[in-house]
């Protein structure tokens, strides 16, 4: 009987302690205003399928946060919206969803901005105020948003526990500055924000599968660099310099290099073809400053008190203004001007959202462009002997020199099984050097390539394979419509222009 009366004064206490902490937390909310500056975001999304790149993957629901800032706004993560068909957006209170609209997306920052043409849906709505400045290490801050658990406005209190520049893994291939909190960032919490004082330090944006009360926030100056980048109604994203760089702790090195005996400076290991710095500066050239700040041999500089690394100085730039170094170069010093710009590098190999992926079936083989699509389609086929070389040229093409004369790889992916190309599956997953004698430098070069059979055959040749692949090209004609049909094609193939593609 005592036991059965302590469970049940136990039972009471919590039930007043979540009581209390509820009406707390609601009374917190509501005497900030944040309550009606948060949302909640319905999508329905359909992703492209790279395996079958003709038929896009079934429609599915997801929900995520965002909040209203400046101007009837709201900002939210780019992976919240990317490939969205609908999108319905709900303020805490409001009975009902409204239609929104992305307004503009930042798949290298993981940002968006949707708007609403309703303007019954911002009725007494408070834009939230961004922060004067990042918080310090361990200081409080605040999450809030609609993660998975439940129907209402979330609050979760954190410290920062870390502020890194760490992967984002929206593109899988952008780098950019996180802050690191002790509060978990679980599916749902994406693109709410995050606050410190009472005003916005981040967004919430990414976790670690597996790991207890830890998630990444997107900062102040990424947040800031979105939405001036987009004030003249263009995204243009982030300069690419294309520097990669060695330290230089070695004293043999520094020597070598012909260095003062200080530690500053890294040295130019690399610069990518694509990069505004190509042309400007050299391999080997010895970074020795960026904009007056001393680089020192691991490549961090000192700023506002801090140690960052030197491309942080970088990320708060914009396209079209410039970054001055100082150079090491040949024994002297150099004072170089790099101006800068996001061109467009069809081997950066960035996630795609918002396209249709580019294919070209021909007797049913499948050709397809070398994308971080398709080598997500392929998955565990890349731990096989016979697709190494996939992430091989995805990843070391451009250092190697191995660009020259193309601007995509085209491979072979897969094969619609018919007696034409019997026989074919050992040359799956091979990239193709020519067709019919013409060099394939892009995907456009496969309808003229094929239009043109050598004595009455196809025939395609590989990289690092002296074996062609040859079709006869009568009997290719008549399957194709055969294989259209068997198959449930639409479009036989989809090849965007080059001046369309990015």
């Amino acid at each position: 009987m005592q036991a059965i009366l302590r469970y049940g004064i136990l039972l009471v206490i919590t039930w007043v302690a979540v009581t209390v902490g509820l009406n707390a937390q609601a009374a917190w909310l509501g005497k900030h205003g944040f309550r009606e500056s948060v949302v909640k975001v319905y999508t329905t999304i359909q992703r492209e399928d790279y395996a079958w790149p003709w038929q896009p993957a079934a429609p599915s629901s997801a929900s995520g946060s965002g909040f209203i800032i400046g101007k009837k706004r709201i900002l939210t993560n780019a992976h919240v919206v990317s490939d969205a068909r609908f999108i319905e957006v709900q303020r805490e209170g409001q009975s009902r969803r409204y239609p929104a609209e992305v307004a503009f997306i930042g798949h290298d920052c993981d940002l968006a901005v949707l708007t609403v043409r309703d303007p019954e849906f911002y009725a007494e709505a408070v834009p939230m105020e961004l922060g004067d400045g990042l918080p310090d290490l361990n200081e409080e801050v605040i999450a809030l948003g609609y993660p998975m658990g439940g129907e209402r406005l979330s609050l979760t209190k954190g410290v920062v526990s870390r502020i890194d520049y760490q992967l984002y893994t929206h593109s899988q291939v952008d780098s950019h500055l996180v802050i690191q909190v002790d509060a978990a960032i679980n599916p749902g919490n994406s693109g709410g924000p995050v606050l410190f004082k009472g005003r916005v330090v981040g967004v919430a944006f990414q976790g670690i599968p597996n790991a207890q009360n830890l998630g990444y926030a997107i900062p102040l100056p990424v947040i800031r660099h979105f939405l001036t980048d987009i004030e003249d109604g263009v995204y243009d994203g982030y300069p690419e310099p294309g520097i990669s760089h060695m330290e230089t702790p070695n004293p043999a090195m520094r020597r070598n290099l012909g260095l003062p005996g200080n530690d500053t400076g890294v040295v130019i290991s690399f610069i990518d073809p694509f990069g505004c710095a190509i042309g400007i500066l050299q391999t080997n050239d010895t970074l020795l400053a960026i904009d007056g700040h001393a680089i020192a041999s691991d490549g961090t500089v000192r700023l506002d008190g801090q140690t960052i690394e030197y491309v942080e100085l970088l990320e708060r730039k914009q396209c079209g203004e410039t970054v001055a170094f100082k150079v090491w170069r040949n024994g002297q010093a150099l004072d170089i001007s790099v101006p800068l710009a996001n061109r467009n590098d069809p081997f950066a190999f960035r996630y795609a959202y918002e396209r249709r992926p580019e294919y070209f079936i021909m007797g049913g083989l499948v050709f397809a462009p070398l994308s971080r699509g398709l080598l997500m389609a392929a998955g565990g086929e890349l731990n096989q002997w016979y697709a190494h070389h996939l992430l091989y040229y995805a990843t070391f093409a451009k250092v190697d020199g191995l660009i020259s004369g193309r601007d995509q790889f085209v491979v072979l992916r897969n094969r619609l099984a018919h007696p034409v190309n019997a026989y074919d599956e050992p040359y799956l997953n091979k990239i193709v050097r020519e067709i019919n004698g013409l060099p394939i430098r892009n995907m456009q070069d496969l309808p003229s390539a094929f239009s043109n059979p050598t004595n009455g055959f196809h025939v395609i040749r590989f990289l690092d394979d002296p074996d062609p692949l040859i079709l006869d090209a009568t009997e290719t004609a008549n399957a194709d419509p055969v294989i259209q049909r068997r198959y449930n094609i639409p479009e036989i193939s989809h090849i965007e222009p080059a001046g369309v593609r990015k």
